[in-house]
């Protein structure tokens, strides 16, 4: 496996300099980062994630909370985690799965909770890492939700455009 100091060798280069084209490519010119670049190429070279992380201080595992009742054959939660994973694999994180009695709430780069009830506000923000909720909330915390109401108004006018006379729409009340 090709290291940092390979690729600079090859690029006549110091190791400073392919660190930098590889964090800071602002930093360096258009010509020593098409050079560097070109070694890596040749040497098939990728740059080692977790080594970046530890250097970071950083673990690149965001924790995945499910405060509610998770029925593992609903396919709306399955989907939900594929999606969840598929998103933070293209950014090099791992998804780990904890509940809320998990005792190592630390060892993270962040939370994405689900189910938050009025009660878990406390603890939440208390958390010692940044927390998204999966939900709108209206306590301040970051939050990611869709837009139901838009979604149903989407999907009747796109119905009616196509010329449908009877449209049902089916439901549960939470």
């Amino acid at each position: 496996m090709p290291t940092l100091n390979d690729v600079a060798k090859l690029a006549n280069v110091s190791k400073m300099t392919v660190s930098r084209v590889i964090n800071h490519p602002e930093q360096v010119t258009e010509e020593l980062r098409e050079l560097v670049h070109r070694a890596m190429v040749e040497l098939d070279y990728r740059p080692n994630k977790v080594a970046k992380a530890l250097a970071q201080n950083r673990t690149l595992i965001v924790k995945v909370m499910i405060l509610e009742e998770m029925d593992t054959t609903d396919p709306y939660f399955m989907n939900l985690l594929i999606g969840i994973a598929s998103e933070l694999d293209k950014n090099h994180y791992a998804l780990q799965l904890i509940t809320q009695d998990s005792i190592n709430k630390t060892e993270c780069d962040g939370y994405i909770i689900m189910g938050m009830r009025e009660n878990d506000y406390e603890w939440i923000k208390e958390m010692p890492k940044p927390v998204v909720l999966f939900g709108e909330n209206d306590y301040g915390v970051t939050y990611v939700d869709s837009d139901n109401v838009g979604g149903t108004v989407k999907a009747t006018n796109f119905a009616i455009e196509r010329g449908y006379d009877k449209i049902t729409f089916v439901g549960i009340d939470v």
